[in-house]
């Protein structure tokens, strides 16, 4: 999990840095964004539609599989559109993965995500009962949580609060983010990352500091 949420962030963070440094990327980005904006000009809601699919498949693998294409979305729609759709694909691609965690069940899970990921997300559930160590834990496993909470059969409605808590922080940072690399604010850039990373590493370490004092509890009685 760690190495993903690094491997990813570097991306990220080296995509912006060519972005500012170099004007062939920008001309690049542009060249793709002004057809695309004169296209959904006439076919807004054909964008919409191809966004929203895009940010449910990348929910069903981890949110921030989407990262490189939220700035041309929010070029195209501005911030407040973006979060929208983002923030509902978002929502659509977690409740499809409850669902395909409750319907198909592990055996088939196990073959979409990493077995050993899910396999502990599974685990991680099942040891925390309390609202907000489950919050912290669909914090920071967010893709694999959603399968595991399904084949555990967690009450929907729960799951579906979790998820909507869960997912604000990132639709907001990811949005306000990528606006920031368009407008050229690395200072907001760089702090609505590091924002980003402590809700994930805080989340990840709270949630494991916390299975660990259980475990030394039990191995006390």
């Amino acid at each position: 999990m760690y190495k993903r949420i690094l491997l990813i962030t570097t991306i990220i963070i080296v995509a912006a840095i060519l972005f500012w440094h170099f004007s062939a990327f920008q001309e690049t980005f542009y060249k793709i964004v002004i057809p695309l904006e004169k296209y959904f000009k006439k076919n807004e809601l054909l964008g919409f539609i191809l966004f929203i699919f895009i940010a449910i498949a990348s929910a069903l693998l981890s949110p921030l599989t989407n990262a490189p294409l939220i700035p041309v979305a929010v070029a195209l729609w501005g911030t407040t559109i973006t979060m929208i759709l983002l923030f509902g694909g978002w929502i659509i691609g977690d409740i499809t993965a409850y669902y395909l965690g409750k319907q198909i069940g592990r055996p088939i899970i196990r073959y979409i995500i990493s077995a050993e990921r899910f396999d502990k997300g599974i685990e991680a559930i099942r040891k925390h009962t309390r609202f907000y160590m489950l919050l912290l834990l669909r914090i920071a496993l967010p893709a694999e949580l959603g399968y595991a909470f399904g084949v555990i059969r967690y009450h929907f409605g729960k799951y579906l609060f979790l998820t909507f808590l869960a997912n604000i922080p990132f639709v907001f940072i990811t949005t306000y983010a990528s606006k920031a690399v368009l407008d050229g604010e690395r200072l907001r850039f760089f702090g609505l990352l590091a924002v980003l990373g402590i809700i994930l590493f805080g989340a990840m370490y709270f949630a494991r500091n916390s299975q660990n004092k259980k475990r030394g509890l039990l191995n006390q009685k």
